[in-house]
């Protein structure tokens, strides 16, 4: 067998081994199934809790959560659950999309509305007034 002839060989099996490859790579939704919000209706200052929520191989990778594409932290994902959480405290009223990232793998996002906090609340300095826990919100798949 002349040295051609083993080249061929070697490319055939390498563009093999890369079909499987592709194949067997998740869908850039697999892995994170979606993100929830702990609040349909958050306000300026108040903490609320975000989960993303993932898949048994999104287990394995860090989640990094942004609000309007600025990054606010990131946390491990629980084996157990499958779920990475962080507390997020909004800043300024208006819409905020919060996404969860990992990083060339998968991300999702969902919409949010900010109020913000009553005037009174906000004079006295007792932002926790208008901090009420609702029900959560959530998108994704």
């Amino acid at each position: 067998m002349g040295n051609m002839q083993r080249a061929g060989y070697g490319v055939g099996a390498f563009g093999a081994m890369a079909a499987v490859a592709v194949l067997a790579a998740p869908s850039a939704s697999a892995v994170i199934n979606n993100v929830v919000v702990a609040s349909q209706n958050p306000v300026v200052g108040c903490s609320y809790l975000v989960t993303a929520n993932t898949s048994l191989l999104g287990s394995i990778f860090t989640v990094k959560f942004s609000d309007n594409g600025q990054e606010f932290g990131q946390s491990s994902v629980v084996l157990a659950a499958n779920q990475a959480t962080i507390t997020w405290i909004p800043k300024t009223p208006g819409k905020h999309t919060i996404t969860a990232t990992q990083e060339l793998i998968s991300s999702q996002s969902v919409d949010v509305n900010v109020s913000a906090q009553s005037p009174l609340s906000a004079l006295l300095g007792t932002g926790s007034a208008s901090c009420t826990s609702q029900s959560s919100l959530s998108a994704g798949a």
